[in-house]
């Protein structure tokens, strides 16, 4: 009985946190991450305004949780697909997981300028921070794992950052600015490209 009342506060709780989470994502895109006030976020969620403080410190860290919240679904469904092909090789694996992530983005344009370019930043500096992040820890063991490369696995570890720094950062210029060009002239060269990094 105290288990499941347990359960059902847990439940209610985490209600709560993601619909303070879905207003802020849902204003800042409307007006502004400066723009918007905790004021607004909690009347959007319909909730009063000490709950917001009972989830988050202040506005950046909704922002935080909101990124790593969001970078998270996305690996997840990469994940997904991922697992439900074969790969003649690691490197193939892994390419392909990076390609589905960057056409989801290039699909998803207003999520990706809320993004901007940390994603990457989202694998690495936070993920030893929150056990939530269930998906990226399983992404970056799987890959880390795997690859057979002449690095050494610490080598390998900072590749891996640099790779995803790369593509975070250009996909976006791409994606967003079409610089240096489209995405669609940028892809296969920047796949080719990691490639050759992990096949050195």
């Amino acid at each position: 009985m105290l288990l499941r009342k347990e359960g059902r506060r847990a439940q209610k709780k985490l209600i709560k946190e993601n619909r303070l989470l879905d207003a802020a994502y849902s204003l800042f895109i409307e007006k502004g991450i400066t723009a918007t006030a905790i004021d607004e976020i909690v009347k959007k969620a319909g909730v009063a305004k000490g709950t917001f403080y009972l989830y988050f410190k202040d506005k950046e860290d909704i922002l935080e949780k909101l990124i790593l919240k969001k970078s998270s679904e996305i690996v997840k469904k990469a994940l997904q697909e991922v697992s439900s092909k074969e790969f003649p090789s690691p490197v193939d694996k892994f390419l392909f997981f990076l390609e589905y992530i960057i056409d989801y983005l290039s699909k998803n344009r207003v999520l990706f300028r809320f993004l901007k370019k940390d994603f990457s930043w989202v694998f690495y500096k936070k993920i030893t921070e929150n056990d939530q992040l269930v998906e990226i820890k399983k992404a970056k063991e799987m890959f880390l794992k795997n690859l057979n490369t002449n690095y050494s696995q610490e080598e390998l570890e900072m590749v891996i950052f640099m790779i995803l720094e790369l593509v975070s950062s250009l996909t976006y210029s791409s994606i967003v600015n079409s610089e240096p060009a489209p995405i669609e002239k940028v892809k296969p060269l920047l796949l080719a490209t990691i490639r050759k990094i992990l096949e050195n």
